[in-house]
């Protein structure tokens, strides 16, 4: 089970972030490419929650970046960034490792 709410995805697309920085040039944007992709699932949930989504990704990347904040999401009842642990919401890790056969 992998924390919903985005949060999975968020996480990864850090990391991709993070390790585009260490490559020069043109190398680096399929990296910054797929890390953009995979923002859009956070930014949905939060566009289907009436919330401010600029704001809102801008909170969420600032707690992805603290060791503790990786797995708070988007809660998609109020819209707010939550620790997905807390309020119980959890995806099984089957689902998004099927993502990546498509």
């Amino acid at each position: 089970m992998v924390p919903g709410g985005g949060a999975c995805e968020l996480a990864v697309a850090n990391f991709l972030n993070n390790q585009a920085k260490k490559i020069q040039g043109e190398e680096q944007f399929p990296y910054r490419a797929v890390a953009k992709a995979l923002e859009v699932i956070p930014r949905t949930l939060s566009q289907n929650c009436g919330a401010n989504t600029i704001r809102t990704l801008t909170e969420l990347r600032a707690k992805h970046t603290q060791e503790s904040g990786k797995t708070f999401g988007v809660n998609g009842t109020t819209g707010k960034i939550t620790d997905m642990k807390d309020i119980g919401v959890w995806e099984p890790l089957s689902v998004k490792l099927q993502g990546k056969n498509l």
